[in-house]
């Protein structure tokens, strides 16, 4: 029997650790559509993701994880969810999330190492990677750094791209019709023959016919499409701080 000694034991704990390091980042990246428990819900309000739900009337509710400090997170973080989902700021409503890792700031902890913003360096790449990866399994939910829209904006417009989606494939299924014949604008499904569907009505049909769909399934807008990113919109938080 080998007697264990002070190096053998170091260089079996750097062994092992460097293997449970190894084996945590080939994990695949935590999802950020789904939380891990349904929202919190007003009445007949419907989920189609963690952070997007309709009610039946159409008002959308976007989830915002982050805090309003006068910066106009309430209305950028909403307006990239509306961009892909295809409704006007007028029908968006902000919620305040739940603790979930989902809406953690990966980016605050990934964007501000030490590093020059043009390194693109292997040790720089490096850092970054670990430090989201870290971000994502902490989830801490953070405000700072000019960091939301950076952070926000493939997640939110991801779920609004697939909200979408799911309200097109329940309503070429209510119709017997393909897909590919149904297109969105304004809060409606429209059929290449005329007929049409609001949001809210295609909801709760929504919620089961495209419970499977990912951001892997669907196609983000072009920045040529932009209908309200970038463009001067109202705050949707200003008629409140006004009137209270």
């Amino acid at each position: 029997m080998h007697k264990l000694t002070r190096r053998n034991f170091l260089l079996a704990g750097l062994a092992a650790g460097g293997a449970l390091l190894i084996g945590w980042g080939a994990q695949p990246p935590r999802q950020r559509l789904h939380p891990s428990r349904p929202l919190a819900l007003a009445g007949d309000e419907v989920a189609l993701n963690g952070w997007v739900a309709l009610a039946p009337d159409g008002t959308v509710s976007v989830v915002v994880p982050r805090s309003e400090m006068g910066q106009g997170v309430h209305t950028a973080l909403p307006m990239l969810v509306a961009e892909e989902l295809d409704v006007g700021l007028d029908a968006v409503r902000v919620i305040a999330p739940p603790i979930d890792k989902i809406y953690a700031n990966v980016t605050v902890l990934s964007e501000n190492l030490p590093f020059h913003p043009d390194d693109g360096g292997h040790t720089a790449q490096g850092a970054q990677w670990l430090m989201a990866k870290i971000g994502r399994e902490l989830g801490i939910m953070f405000t700072g750094g000019s960091s939301s829209v950076r952070d926000a904006w493939l997640p939110m417009r991801e779920a609004g791209a697939v909200a979408r989606a799911m309200l097109v494939k329940a309503a070429a299924q209510e119709w017997g019709a393909r897909v590919e014949d149904c297109r969105t604008e304004d809060g409606f499904v429209i059929h290449v023959d005329g007929r049409s569907a609001g949001y809210g009505a295609l909801a709760q049909r929504a919620a089961q016919a495209g419970a499977g769909l990912t951001a892997r399934d669907v196609r983000l807008k072009k920045a040529k499409d932009f209908r309200l990113i970038g463009k001067p919109l109202p705050r949707l938080d200003s008629r409140a701080k006004s009137d209270g």
